[in-house]
């Protein structure tokens, strides 16, 4: 792939995918500056990842795979403590104020679930199908269904410790 087609790619798939990357970032990051530094790190593992792109697999399962791991080694990079402040409400019914707030609060719990947990979660709130996130994760359809019930006992368990 010659550098304008790489250019022209790069720029389609953080276009696409900028809201996964924010919501991915947001889930492993306790402050703005850092979400946008992890979006930092995310877009250059994309670019550099670019070239090694074997087809594999799916260009959405790839950019999931980047996306994650850039977000976790980005924490664990930068040792950044997770917040224990959080609350899990509904968000449905409430304005865009209280929203906002619960989305951070919502994410501050998952930001104290383990890095495995946190992506499956994250991926589980992207609508994607099991079957999907097996693929991502490298997981069964089996596995990722009992891991996501217990991952929302635990956000349930978390949420009641306020």
């Amino acid at each position: 792939m010659n550098r304008h087609e790489k250019d022209a790619l790069f720029t389609r798939l953080i276009r696409q995918n900028k809201s996964k990357i924010y919501m991915m970032c947001q889930a492993y990051c306790d402050d703005n500056d850092a979400v946008d530094d992890c979006f930092q790190e995310v877009a250059i593992k994309i670019w550099n990842g670019l070239d090694t792109f074997k087809n594999q697999s799916s260009i959405e399962t790839w950019i999931y795979r980047v996306i994650l791991n850039a977000c976790i080694t980005f924490r664990r990079d930068s040792k950044r403590v997770p917040s224990t402040e959080s609350v899990l409400i509904d968000v449905a019914d409430s304005n865009d104020t209280e929203r906002e707030d619960h989305i951070e609060k919502l994410y501050s719990l998952i930001r104290q679930l383990n890095r495995y947990d946190r992506a499956l979660v994250l991926l589980w709130l992207e609508n994607l199908s099991y079957a999907e996130i097996a693929d991502i994760m490298g997981l069964t359809v089996n596995n990722v269904s009992v891991k996501l019930v217990r991952i929302k006992e635990k956000l349930k368990s978390l949420s009641k410790n306020i």
